[in-house]
């Protein structure tokens, strides 16, 4: 592992390999409605949903790409292997390709765009474009000085497999989902669901906080020079994530929801590990930030 590239492009799987897991786990969600399930599925598919969430926001995305608080070199590794497991690529990519979406918000060379690329690229289709499989190390020396991050970025495609043969072998040899013989129906429901939803959590983000017009639904507190807004129905499925006009005025924070009314899950869970030494160090939003949010917000009201 020392000896591992640390610069440079690494080059990712075959695109023709990305492009067809992920037709594969989509219809693959589609078994559900022939599959035995039981409460103890549901509730576990559930649950590792928003373990994936947590994976790309606190990890992937607040961590890796903002790095908005701080960890232990451990505690960053099972971030990284956490990110990997939820079929999202590597955090590095991950980490990469979203710095420069902020540098190019809704310009036309921000990677996922709505406003110059249409939705569905926006949304999924950037995924599959040849200039962003790869990662460009070199763009986040930060993290590539890390040998260890360097290899799970580099062998991302590995982890899911390892959760899919764990529930695999739960499912059908234990009676943790209620039953014995239920394998297939662990790697469905509690794997490929859980993640397809969580890899659209991520990507409507991308959609629906960007180039909509402000309304009932998509608040926009801040003139950020983009199209962001803040989408509070869709604060808990993306764990706060969707406070995006927040978050692009001031990407650094460990926390998109800005004011205690906005719910933030992550930062909820951050707030708990920080109390036992976890993390640390969580950046806090500026007092004129705050102040101008405030402000701002009762312009809006009062017209």
């Amino acid at each position: 592992m020392a000896s591992l590239e640390t610069t440079g492009i690494q080059k990712s799987e075959s695109l023709a390999i990305i492009k067809v897991r992920m037709v594969l786990v989509h219809v693959l969600c589609l078994t559900v409605f022939i599959l035995p399930v039981t409460e103890q599925i549901i509730y576990w598919s559930v649950v590792l949903f928003f373990v994936r969430v947590f994976a790309w926001e606190a990890g992937s995305h607040r961590y890796f790409a903002h790095r908005s608080y701080k960890t232990s070199r451990a505690f960053q590794l099972f971030l990284a292997l956490l990110a990997a497991s939820g079929g999202q690529r590597g955090p590095l990519w991950w980490a990469e390709h979203h710095r420069h979406h902020h540098r190019e918000s809704d310009q036309p060379d921000d990677p996922h765009s709505p406003v110059h690329r249409g939705y569905w690229f926006a949304h999924f289709g950037w995924l599959y474009d040849p200039r962003y499989v790869d990662t460009d190390l070199d763009k986040v020396k930060d993290l590539s000085k890390f040998p260890e991050l360097v290899w799970v970025n580099k062998y991302h495609y590995l982890f899911p497999y390892l959760v899919v043969i764990a529930l695999y072998l739960l499912g059908q040899y234990t009676t943790v989902f209620g039953s014995s013989g239920l394998g297939f129906s662990a790697i469905v429901w509690v794997f490929i669901v859980s993640t397809v939803l969580s890899v659209h959590a991520s990507s409507c983000v991308n959609t629906l906080a960007h180039g909509q017009k402000p309304g009932f639904f998509n608040l926009r507190r801040f003139n950020t020079d983009d199209t962001t807004t803040n989408v509070w129905l869709l604060c808990i499925p993306t764990m706060g994530a969707s406070w995006h006009n927040n978050h692009h005025r001031f990407m650094n924070s460990a926390r998109a929801g800005f004011y205690w009314w906005e719910l933030d899950l992550t930062y909820l869970v951050l707030k708990l590990l920080s109390l036992f030494g976890i993390v640390w160090d969580l950046q806090q939003v500026p007092d004129h930030i705050l102040q101008e949010g405030r402000q701002q917000g009762a312009e809006q009201q009062a017209s």
